[in-house]
């Protein structure tokens, strides 16, 4: 299997203007986290667990259960980025989460970090 050498191009969500490189990864990183495994038509297997620790206890369990979901998903299904490190920075009662995503973009070799609430 040959290298890619250039970033994929996608539409952005918000714009919908073509974006590539280090955006496009950021974007498809929060659609991974944000959505539910079952919920997308034709890509029922699409998607991750990690939104399902909403609403559930904020204690050591859910949160390694759900930085495992993160990971795993993200590289899964992520072909530019591995990660190396989640953090969940925030687990507030209203139920938002906020996570610290940090990898290595495989296609510049370089360190990212992306930080979002969900």
């Amino acid at each position: 299997m040959a290298l890619a050498t250039e970033h994929l191009i996608d539409i952005d969500r918000k714009t919908g203007e073509y974006v590539q490189g280090w955006p496009r990864i950021k974007q498809s990183i929060e659609c991974i986290l944000t959505t539910r495994i079952g919920v997308r038509l034709m890509r029922l297997w699409w998607g991750s667990k990690f939104v399902d620790m909403q609403d559930k206890p904020g204690n050591e369990e859910t949160l390694m259960t759900g930085m495992m979901a993160a990971i795993s998903a993200i590289n899964t299904y992520e072909p530019e980025f591995k990660v190396s490190r989640v953090s969940i920075d925030a687990f507030d009662s209203t139920g938002d989460i906020t996570i610290t995503v940090e990898g290595v973009d495989l296609i510049d070799a370089q360190l990212k970090r992306t930080k979002t609430t969900i």
